[in-house]
């Protein structure tokens, strides 16, 4: 009989020890969701006299990569923040708190691992050592603003079934978004912000199928805005390669349940620039890429692309 999809529930975790899976503390509200589990058979070709290729498959090294996104939460979506940007400050004593993420500048410069747990009617499966590649972000004038994500993590294991429980913080709907260049606000029709990051799964011979370690390297930011072109400001910027300052701003609610999400780079340059005349007004789709500077940097100082704050009900020592 098969097994209904909808009752499959998503999970995450901070690690103490990067591999040794953990029991979630936040459930994550989604809508795609995708484990690929990476067998690696290794083949044996040693010839044997016959006209054939392979005489053996033998399990090789193990891995997973988990491809999953949802609806922007004020308070689980920093557990991605904290895997992409894990130079981490949290401020306020009481609600509501601000934690404040950016690039990690000292140290190994590698976030918290994570056990990502998903519960469905089959079985509980973890996987451990979850490291994120790319989170990113889209709004536009219609729906909720979403999230998606890419990880890679050690292969699953199965564990005892958990009592799952959700937020009670609402999503954002889009038009509750302003956003800002150079400071001023600027009308967008829609928009995607993307933070990457390089990543390796460290393998060698060491009596385990198991990475030694899912290791993260330079971090890149990129995105993309639709602009209604009432003037020529912004097409003069891409010709001339001005730096300019972007901002995705929300924030809802009041006192204690006050929420929201800044995504402030303070050196972005447009990488493409070409005015569209397909409809009845004149749209400008622009792409920028994100420039390290050191005013987005966080407590390590250093570099970074980027600087995101969130506000929320969540206290200091959570995220990582």
């Amino acid at each position: 009989m098969p097994k209904p999809s909808h009752l499959a529930v998503l999970g995450v975790g901070k690690e103490v020890t990067p591999g040794t899976a953990v029991a979630p503390t936040k459930w994550v509200p989604y809508k795609t969701l995708t484990p690929k589990d990476d067998v690696n058979l290794i083949e044996d070709t040693g010839q044997r006299g016959a006209p054939v290729d392979v005489y053996g498959l033998y399990p090789g090294q193990k891995g997973a990569e988990l491809d999953l996104g949802g609806d922007v939460f004020a308070d689980t979506i920093g557990w991605m923040l904290a895997s992409v940007l894990p130079d981490l400050v949290t401020t306020g004593s009481s609600a509501p708190y601000s934690h404040v993420f950016s690039t990690l500048c000292t140290g190994d410069t590698q976030p918290t691992p994570q056990t990502w747990t998903i519960f469905d009617p089959l079985n509980t499966w973890q996987y451990a050592g979850a490291q994120f590649s790319e989170l990113g972000f889209k709004w536009n004038a219609d729906g909720l603003f979403e999230w998606s994500a890419k990880a890679q993590t050690w292969p699953y294991a199965t564990t005892t079934s958990p009592t799952p429980s959700f937020t009670s913080v609402a999503p954002v709907a889009n038009w509750n978004i302003t956003n800002q260049i150079a400071g001023v606000a600027t009308f967008v029709q829609d928009g995607e912000l993307t933070i990457k990051r390089n990543m390796t799964a460290i393998r060698g011979s060491a009596g385990t199928q198991n990475p030694y370690r899912i290791w993260t390297g330079d971090i890149s930011v990129e995105g993309k805005l639709s602009l209604v072109m009432e003037t020529t400001a912004q097409r003069t910027a891409f010709q001339a390669g001005t730096v300019q300052a972007f901002d995705c701003i929300y924030t809802q609610g009041a006192a204690a349940t006050t929420n929201g999400l800044t995504l402030h780079c303070s050196q972005v340059a447009y990488t493409e620039g070409t005015p569209s005349y397909g409809k009845e007004y004149i749209e400008l789709p622009v792409s920028f890429k994100a420039i390290s500077n050191t005013s987005d940097v966080g407590a390590s100082a250093g570099y970074s692309p980027i600087k995101a704050t969130l506000q929320n009900a969540i206290a200091s020592g959570i995220y990582k």
